[in-house]
C-alpha cells in the first residue's frame, strides 16, 4: 500500500511514533502490535501510537490478548471483535489521556480530520467503518446522519466509556458483538449461525474466558503468542504468505501446508541475516543434533542481519533500535557495570592463579621430613611425610548461550548486559569465549552469534544487538552449542547459560498428517533440557545457569541446572554471584 510506504522508509517517524506510546504507558519494554498502526497518515499514526500507550497504561492488555484467543476459538469473527476492541478502549482511555496530556488533543484533531477525510473518499458501506467515523463525529460534537443500525451500534460503545474495569469492560464488548452479530459466530460444524440465532446457544460463553483466566496453566503460554512471533519476525511485511498458517488448540500445533511453510523457510535468511555455515555443514549438524523431541527441526547458524550480508534495511533498523536502547540502559549505570567488569575479572584471576600453585600436605607416604621424625611412638599425629597436590587443572575456554524468546523482553536489557559483563571480563583475561543467543522460528532453532572465540575485545559491543522474539527450544540449542565446545582443544570447558526457566515452542505440523507427539513445553520441555545439562556433563562440560526469569519458574530451573545455576536479583551483585558459582563447578 502507497500509503504505509513511510512505515518502511522514514526510520525517524517510525521511531517518533514508538517513543510516543512509550511516553504514554510508561513502559519501554511494550512494542505496538501490528494490527495497531495505522497507514493512512502521520497523523493518524501519532494518534494511534497514543492511544497504543493508553490502553496500556490504563487497560490489562494481556487479558483483552487472552479474551481474543478465547473468543476465537469459541467461533467469533476476530477482526470484528478486534475492531469492536479498538473503538471500546479508545472510548475509555481517550479523555483520561487528554485530562493527564492536554497537547493530545491536537492530536487527536488531526488525526480525526485525516480520518473523516479518508472516510469521505472511501464512500465505504463496510458497517464497522460507518460506526467508527459515527463515533468520531460524536466525539466532535457534531451530529451524523446515520442509519439506525450504525446509531444503535455506536451509541452502545460510546455508553462503555464509564467501564473502568477491563473485565467489565470486554463483558461490554462481548454484549455488542452477541446483539449485533450473531451471524458472526461459527457453529462447531464450522458453519455460521443465522442472523437472530439464540445468543445462549454460542458455543463458549464469557465465563469460559474467566475461568481460562482463573485456571490458566502457568506453563502455557498463549497460542496467540505464536502467531504473534511469526509477525514480528516478519517485521511490517505482508502477512499473504501466513494466510493459511492454522493453530491446532489443544497442543500448540501450527498447521502449516508444505507449500507455504517452504515459502516461509525462503525468508529466514532474509529476516535473521544470512548462515556464517556451508549448507553442507548445516545439514550434517542437523544430522547429529535434530534427534529426538527435536526430529524434523532445523537450525540456522547467523551473525545477524546487520554483521552478515542482508539487504533488509528494516529488519536492520529494527535491530538497531533495540541495540540502541541496550546501551543506553547500559549507559545509564556504567560506572556500577564497569566496576562488576573489574570485580569479575580480578576474581576470576585469583581463582585461576589459586589453581596453579602446588601445594604441599601432611601424609603417611611420600617426602619424608626429617624434622617430624619426634612424633613418632609421642604423638597421635604419625604423618612425618609430605605429598605435592598439584592444583593446576589447565586451560579454560567458556560458551555463554543467552535465551533470546519473547518471554525474556521485559528483561531484555537486563540480561544483554549480563552476557557482556561476563563477555568483557573473559576477554580481558584472554580466555577464549564466545557469545551466542538463540531462538525459535517455526520449526527453526535460529543460533545468532554476537562474538567467536578469537574475537577481538571491541566484538563484545555486538552483544547490545540482542533483542527478545520468538520461542525458545532450548535443549536444542545447548546440543547444537556443545557440538563445537567439545571439540575446543583446552582442558576445561564452560558452558554458561542465561534463560527465565522456560523452554517453550510451538510445533509445526506440515500439511494434514496427525502427529501425536507432545508440544515441546512444560515437563516434556524441562525434561528434555534438563537431559541435555547432564549430556554434556558426561561429557565433561562444565555447565553453569544463570536465572534470568520469575520466582514461579525457579523450580524449573532447579530441574534443568541442579545446584549449579545462580538467581541474581541484584545487578549490583552480578560479579560475586558469578564467580561464587564458577568456583563451585571449577572446584566440583
Amino acid at each position: 500500500m502507497k500509503d504505509a510506504k513511510w512505515m518502511y522508509e522514514d526510520y525517524e517517524f517510525d521511531n517518533r511514533v514508538a517513543n510516543l506510546m512509550w511516553t504514554i504507558s510508561g513502559d519501554y519494554d511494550e512494542n505496538m502490535d501490528s494490527g495497531e498502526k495505522s497507514f493512512i497518515s502521520k497523523n493518524v499514526a501519532l494518534y494511534h501510537a497514543v492511544t497504543a500507550g493508553g490502553r496500556r497504561k490504563y487497560i490489562n492488555w494481556p487479558a483483552v490478548k487472552k479474551y481474543v484467543i478465547s473468543r476465537h476459538r469459541a467461533g467469533f469473527n476476530k477482526d470484528i471483535l478486534l475492531s469492536l476492541i479498538a473503538m471500546g478502549s479508545d472510548v475509555v482511555v481517550e479523555e483520561k489521556i487528554i485530562a493527564e496530556r492536554p497537547g493530545v488533543y491536537d492530536i487527536r484533531k488531526n488525526a480525526y480530520d485525516d480520518i473523516l477525510s479518508n472516510y469521505y473518499k472511501l464512500h465505504t458501506d463496510d458497517l464497522l467503518e460507518k460506526v467508527r467515523h459515527t463515533m468520531i463525529l460524536q466525539k466532535i460534537g457534531k451530529t451524523p446522519m446515520a442509519d439506525t443500525e450504525t446509531r444503535n451500534i455506536a451509541n452502545d460503545l460510546m455508553a462503555l466509556q464509564k467501564r473502568e474495569d477491563t473485565i467489565e469492560l470486554l463483558k461490554g464488548i462481548e454484549d455488542v458483538y452477541v446483539k449485533y452479530f450473531p451471524m458472526f459466530v461459527e457453529g462447531e460444524g464450522g458453519d455460521a449461525y443465522e442472523s437472530g440465532h439464540n445468543k445462549n446457544h454460542i458455543r463458549g460463553d464469557f465465563s469460559d474466558f474467566m475461568l481460562e483466566e482463573m485456571f490458566e496453566d502457568p506453563e502455557d503460554q498463549d497460542i496467540e503468542a505464536s502467531i504473534e512471533e511469526i509477525a514480528e519476525a516478519l517485521l511490517g511485511e505482508s502477512q499473504g504468505d501466513l494466510a493459511n498458517l492454522n493453530t491446532a488448540n489443544d497442543n500448540r500445533i501450527l498447521r502449516v501446508q508444505e507449500e507455504d511453510i517452504e515459502k516461509i523457510y525462503e525468508k529466514v535468511a532474509y529476516y535473521y541475516g544470512n548462515s556464517f555455515l556451508e549448507t553442507s555443514e548445516v545439514k550434517k549438524l542437523q544430522n547429529r543434533v535434530c534427534k529426538g523431541e527435536h526430529g524434523n527441526c532445523r537450525i540456522h547458524m547467523t551473525d545477524g542481519v546487520i554483521r552478515s550480508d542482508s539487504k533488509n534495511e528494516f529488519q536492520q533498523k529494527y535491530v538497531q533500535r533495540h541495540q540502541v536502547k541496550n546501551i543506553d540502559v547500559y549507559r545509564a549505570n556504567q560506572k556500577v557495570f564497569r566496576r562488576n567488569i573489574n570485580k569479575l575479572r580480578e576474581s576470576m584471576s585469583r581463582t585461576l592463579v589459586q589453581e596453579e600453585i602446588v601445594d604441599a600436605i601432611p601424609s603417611d607416604a611420600g617426602q619424608l621430613i626429617p624434622s617430624k621424625l619426634w612424633r613418632i611412638g609421642r604423638s597421635s599425629n604419625n604423618k612425618v611425610f609430605v605429598k605435592n597436590i598439584d592444583n593446576n587443572k589447565g586451560s579454560f575456554v567458556v560458551d555463554i548461550l543467552i535465551d533470546s524468546s519473547g518471554s525474556q523482553r521485559r528483561n531484555q536489557s537486563r540480561v544483554a548486559i549480563q552476557a557482556y559483563i561476563l563477555a568483557m571480563a573473559l576477554t580481558q583475561l584472554g580466555l577464549p569465549n564466545r557469545v551466542l543467543g538463540f531462538s525459535s522460528f517455526l520449526d527453526y532453532t535460529v543460533i545468532k552469534r554476537f562474538r567467536d572465540y578469537e574475537s577481538p575485545l571491541s566484538a563484545n559491543d555486538n552483544i547490545f544487538e540482542y533483542y527478545c522474539s520468538g520461542n525458545n527450544r532450548d535443549g536444542l540449542a545447548i546440543k547444537a552449542t556443545c557440538e563445537d565446545l567439545i571439540k575446543r582443544r583446552e582442558d576445561n570447558k564452560i558452558l554458561i547459560v542465561l534463560s527465565d526457566g522456560r523452554p517453550n515452542d510451538i510445533k509445526v505440523g506440515k500439511g494434514q498428517v496427525n502427529d501425536l507427539t507432545e508440544a515441546y513445553r512444560g515437563r516434556v520441555a524441562i525434561a528434555d533440557t534438563a537431559r541435555e545439562v547432564r549430556f554434556a556433563r558426561q561429557q565433561g562440560i562444565m555447565v553453569l545457569g544463570v536465572f534470568t526469569g520469575k520466582e514461579q519458574d525457579l523450580m524449573a530451573e532447579k530441574l534443568i541446572y541442579g545446584k549449579d545455576f545462580a538467581y541474581i536479583k541484584d545487578i549490583n551483585r552480578f560479579a560475586d554471584m558469578v564467580i561464587k558459582y564458577l568456583k563451585q563447578i571449577i572446584m566440583n
